[in-house]
């Protein structure tokens, strides 16, 4: 392995989320088998937030067990001595774009997004009316979430039809008891004790042949003991595109079969409409995830300041796999109103950003001052920030690889600019300077040590803590004992 020197390359990524590890995984990757000047690497992963690894701490429901295969690998890649981590660093304030200048080659922004979409209707900010990111973060313990959540609603709706709108659904009828084994903080397990939901609708715009689960997500809703899932046998009647869509793409086929399969065996237990399904799960004491597909959202309504209900238009499919409204509505009862409808993206100080699509614009991962404009030197992202909330976390790997690819390109031509001052330890004297808190590797494996203790005491692999303030002042004990 090459030893860093200060003439190494001096790399920052800022956000430590899958998109910015698999960035540094990519660097690393160069420094090894492609940089024929053996002059080596540093990389200073940031990030405005104690902890690594983003997305998949705050982002992914906490009962999902094979995104402990994910964390190990970014684990490994972290620990990497060339990788400097500095959490508790906010871009635009504690560093800014011509800090970043003055110190590094080149930066990557990989900063995600967990901002919520908005549906656009009137009541979305009536009380009860929720964005996704709300609750994912509260419940995977963001340590700037509410310590809080108010489980008022007996049946709520879910909008979206995606895989973050079926973990909501599925994290809205789980139980304390099942949460049991998870990471989640005791805050949040806490919290959940208090839940009164019963039903949660899963709503679809169009037809189950164009929802965006995917097969595996879809089929864990079955492994929620004590929870009955409904589907309307009248929602999965297909037009031809719908058909052939169903026939030609695998991953809708298995979305459909499943969907098909729930709603036969209520047929098979002599209930032929879902509302029926749904009344013999609440008198058998089940809790009940239904979809609801071909209806869109046109108004939250609400009772002194309060969600109430849902206003639907019922909707028809036209050619082109769109929809149109077919002239009447539909009122749900509800309380409670989570929008799943995508995440955004936002824009970062003095860096270019579209606001249309929520993206930094860029050329295969270099930055440019406009859509379609001029390379910003030296500037460069990865991730959702660069291409929108798509794919899995398993995407941004090869994401991250074709912005490195860009970047060392950008090397190799001598394009890259060269920072007044590189060497490693001058970033952290500026830090130190401004009285910024850094926490840094040694300190996050204080932090990771203490979660895994209170874990252990309890029987489970890890305890989250509960947030920032905890987390920096086990960064801070840890600092004291080394001194």
């Amino acid at each position: 392995m090459t030893t860093p020197s200060d003439s190494a390359l001096r790399v920052a990524v800022v956000g430590s989320g899958p998109a910015g590890v698999y960035a540094c995984e990519a660097l690393l990757n160069w420094s090894d088998n492609e940089d024929q000047s053996g002059r080596g690497i540093v990389v200073d992963l940031l990030d405005r937030l104690p902890v690594l690894y983003g997305l998949l701490r705050h982002g992914v429901a906490p009962d999902h067990p094979r995104i402990k295969g994910i964390a190990r690998t970014l684990e490994g890649i972290a620990a990497d001595p060339r990788i400097r981590f500095l959490g508790n660093v906010e871009f635009g304030t504690d560093l800014t774009l011509t800090d970043m200048r003055d110190h590094y080659h080149a930066v990557i922004f990989a900063t995600g997004a967990l901002d919520d979409r908005r549906l656009g209707i009137p009541g979305e900010e009536l009380d009860g009316s929720y964005g996704a990111a709300q609750f994912v973060t509260w419940y995977d313990g963001h340590p700037d979430s509410h310590p809080e959540w108010r489980f008022t609603a007996e049946r709520a709706a879910v909008v979206g039809v995606g895989n973050v709108a079926l973990d909501v659904a599925r994290m809205l009828v789980r139980t304390p008891e099942q949460l049991e084994p998870t990471d989640i903080p005791e805050h949040v397990r806490v919290g959940f004790g208090t839940n009164i939901t019963r039903v949660v609708s899963v709503i679809g715009r169009r037809g189950p042949a164009y929802a965006k689960f995917t097969p595996l997500e879809l089929r864990e809703m079955d492994k929620v003991d004590g929870t009955t899932i409904v589907v309307d046998p009248d929602d999965l009647e297909y037009d031809d595109e719908a058909r052939e869509l169903r026939e030609s793409d695998r991953r809708v086929g298995q979305v459909c079969t499943q969907l098909e399969k729930w709603a036969e065996a209520q047929r098979e237990a002599g209930l032929g409409t879902a509302d029926e399904a749904e009344a013999a799960a609440l008198a058998a004491g089940d809790r009940v995830v239904r979809f609801r597909f071909h209806r869109s959202p046109v108004e939250i309504t609400g009772s002194d300041g309060r969600v109430s209900g849902l206003r639907m238009e019922i909707t028809e499919p036209v050619p082109g796999g769109r929809v149109r409204g077919a002239g009447r509505t539909e009122d749900l009862p509800v309380e409670a109103v989570y929008r799943a409808v995508g995440y955004r993206s936002a824009g970062l100080e003095d860096v270019p950003f579209d606001p249309e699509t929520a993206t930094i614009p860029n050329d295969s991962g270099r930055v440019l001052d406009s859509v379609g404009g001029t390379a910003r030197p030296g500037l460069f992202t990865a991730g959702w920030i660069k291409r929108g909330p798509t794919g899995v976390i398993g995407t941004n790997r090869s994401c991250a690889v074709e912005t490195v690819g860009t970047l060392t390109a950008e090397l190799e031509t001598g394009t890259l600019p060269e920072p007044p001052r590189p060497d490693p330890q001058a970033v952290r004297d500026l830090l130190a300077d401004r009285g910024v808190d850094v926490v840094d590797g040694e300190a996050w494996l204080a932090i990771d040590a203490r979660e895994r203790q209170l874990g252990e005491d309890a029987g489970r692999e890890r305890t989250k803590l509960p947030g920032r303030a905890e987390m920096l002042d086990t960064a801070r004990s840890a600092r004291s004992r080394s001194h």
